[in-house]
């Protein structure tokens, strides 16, 4: 909507420049710029039909600079003849027009506007037409309230009928043409024919024009969502129609309708008649609201005075009805009943004058007494936030799959949850794995050149169960593929030990004790390269068959985790160990291993024959057949001298050789 500045300062005294204004204005959630000629381009939200207009702006503008708004005091000098002797108002629907006013300007000369109302309005975007209309024009941009002017003399037996049109009713409209209207319309009739559709437009067989001697002026408040549907409906969009749409004022249907009817009696020389119709379902009731100080202060984060509160609500235009010691009874104003019905938006109303800017910035606050805070969801957060720190990225998928996707897979079909009414087949299933989706996002990075792929999701499984309902699993499933370095120079690809070493690093994190693996056949994993921790899950390299069943040509490994399984190997209770004081010895053992020879089992034996001196064993090379092993030596009151390392390390080495047939390098 565009304001001219010289006609906003007819209403309010302020002393910013155009750039300054548009500023407060814009941060006051009215987005504003400067257009040239110092005209204001101001965009109007849909709540805010009380700014679709000059006076709107200009109390926005009165609270944000202080300023009071000026006053005017209207004045309609009216004959002596009657207005109810002349014209009658029938409103039929009552639901759909509330409101309606008519007065009557005899004695009328149509002619052209004088010079400064033909300035402010063309300033303003709108078409100069003749003194009468351009009064309707003028009032509805500085006010806000639509009015329609007809030619008293082609409206039959001077009567207005509101009512809802018959259907397949004609119009023609101001416009030049004829719409065929349905009785979800409400137009503006009189016994014979339709003269106008009502907010929306005139009808072209009422217009006023030179020849027009008396006027009916007409000012009305018509249902948001009628206007809204006629003007949709039949594909006319105008200033009137928008104001409706967006809710226009009570109180200000009666005052335009004055002001109107006696701007147009002062430029065409004409004699308004006595009194004024008014057909209204109800007078005004306005609305009360509590507003409380504790409220503000707690939504907001600061102490605002209460002075300034009641000043801010006062330039806004709203009333005071009580002063409290907690709070205040607020009158919400007609030009603000739409979108003012709760304490919190007059908190906002206060926010937004008293300036956003001014309201310290400060992380929100996640706690309230009584709020509980599982410990699986933190759980779940330490096991996300591990596998982030290893270079894994997080997904989601979704939890219904198609039956393809179990059959890609090899899962078992006849164990899955169907859905009674899916959407579609391809969502007609209960995942009980989250291994497809996983391969499927892998699939689609890798078909588009991001070959690197290592990845997580953390979410349920389904499975069937005796309930009505299914039993759900929280799991947590990763694909790794591709190189895990940065550097392109380095051509080194994820491997069964990359993964393994991810797994340790998850369970370090969580703080559990790395438990004993086994080789697995699972049908998920490739056989030799994979393995299985008892009862909570398994790890290793995807099956070639899954592999070709979703074309996939690199490596890829795999690991799946039952989360309620992992989080009950935690220990009820941590036990503080102090860092060990004496430094440790280490000896590197590097061995052929027989086939079928677990690493769990030679890790094991170690410890056993090492006993207290052993600290640590893992593997750190591999080359070919054989395995090289680390074994860590320290003791916690001592300092070990090399003689006792040695004859423990050969011990060990005996061991080994005798009892799992290893063969020493």
């Amino acid at each position: 909507m565009k304001v001219p500045i010289e006609w906003l300062e007819e209403l309010v005294s302020f002393r910013v420049g155009p750039d300054q204004l548009a500023e407060m204005l814009t941060m006051a959630g009215l987005e504003t710029m400067v257009l040239p000629e110092e005209i204001l381009e101001v965009d109007v939200l849909p709540n805010r039909g009380d700014c679709l207009s000059v006076r709107g702006i200009a109390r926005e503008v009165s609270a944000l600079t202080k300023v009071a708004l000026k006053k005017s005091k209207i004045k309609v000098k009216e004959g002596s003849e009657k207005v109810g002797d002349f014209l009658k108002v029938e409103v039929r629907d009552h639901k759909l027009c509330p409101r309606y006013m008519a007065r009557v300007i005899k004695k009328v000369k149509v002619k052209e506007s004088p010079q400064w109302l033909k300035k402010k309005l063309e300033r303003a975007g709108y078409r100069s037409i003749n003194n009468v209309v351009d009064v309707t024009n003028y009032l509805l941009h500085e006010i806000g309230q639509p009015m329609h002017a007809f030619d008293a003399s082609l409206i039959k037996d001077q009567k207005i009928i509101v009512r809802r049109a018959n259907p397949e009713e004609k119009v023609i409209t101001l416009d030049g043409k004829e719409h065929v209207l349905s009785s979800e319309n409400l137009v503006i009739a009189d016994p014979e024919k339709v003269i106008a559709l009502a907010g929306v437009m005139g009808g072209a067989n009422s217009e006023v024009g030179v020849t027009t001697e008396t006027v009916i002026l007409e000012s009305a408040f018509f249902d948001p969502v009628s206007i809204h549907k006629t003007s949709k409906q039949l594909k006319i969009r105008t200033e009137s129609s928008i104001r409706f749409e967006y809710g226009v004022d009570w109180l200000a249907v009666e005052e335009a309708l004055d002001r109107g009817a006696a701007l147009i009696a002062e430029l065409s020389g004409g004699e308004v008649l006595k009194g004024k119709i008014d057909s209204r379902l109800h007078d005004w009731k306005p609305v009360i609201i509590e507003l409380r100080f504790e409220r503000l202060s707690e939504i907001l984060g600061l102490e605002i005075p209460e002075v300034e509160i009641i000043n801010i609500l006062k330039r806004l235009g709203f009333g005071i009805k009580q002063i409290m010691s907690k709070g205040l009874k607020v009158v919400v104003s007609s030009f603000r009943a739409k979108d003012v019905e709760r304490e919190i938006d007059l908190i906002e109303e206060i926010a937004r004058i008293y300036g956003f800017g001014r309201v310290p910035s400060t992380l929100p606050h996640t706690s309230y007494p009584g709020k509980m805070v599982f410990e699986e969801d933190r759980a779940r957060a330490k096991v996300r936030e591990v596998l982030l720190g290893c270079g894994l990225s997080e997904v989601q998928t979704n939890s219904m799959l198609s039956p393809k996707d179990f059959e890609g897979t090899g899962i078992p079909l006849d164990k899955a949850v169907k859905i009674a009414n899916p959407l579609t087949i391809e969502e007609s299933v209960l995942r009980t794995h989250l291994l497809p989706g996983l391969l499927k996002v892998l699939k689609h990075n890798q078909n588009r050149q991001e070959e690197n792929v290592f990845i997580f999701e953390i979410g349920k499984v389904f499975a069937l169960s005796a309930d009505p309902l299914p039993e759900e699993k929280w799991k947590v499933a990763g694909v790794l593929a591709g190189s895990p370095f940065i550097s392109a120079l380095d051509k080194g690809q994820v491997d069964y030990f990359y993964l393994k070493g991810v797994i340790e690093n998850l369970f370090l994190g969580l703080g559990l004790d790395f438990p004993r693996i086994k080789e697995t056949d699972h049908f998920l994993l490739q056989w030799g390269k994979s393995a299985e921790i008892e009862g909570v899950g398994i790890f290793g390299a995807l099956h070639p068959d899954l592999k070709r069943s979703y074309e996939i040509t690199k490596p890829v490994f795999f690991f799946e985790f039952d989360l309620e399984a992992l989080f009950k190997l935690r220990a009820s209770e941590k036990r503080y160990k102090p860092l060990p004081k004496y430094p440790f010895v280490f000896r590197d053992i590097s061995m052929f291993i027989p086939q079928g020879l677990e690493n769990q089992v030679i890790i094991d034996l170690i410890r056993e024959v090492g006993g207290d001196l052993v600290e640590r064993v893992y593997p750190f090379d591999r080359y070919q057949d054989s395995i090289a092993y680390r074994i860590i030596y320290r003791h916690r009151e001592r300092t070990l001298t090399e003689e006792e390392v040695n004859k423990k390390h050969q011990e060990i080495v005996q061991a080994l050789t005798s009892k799992l047939m290893v063969k020493i390098r």
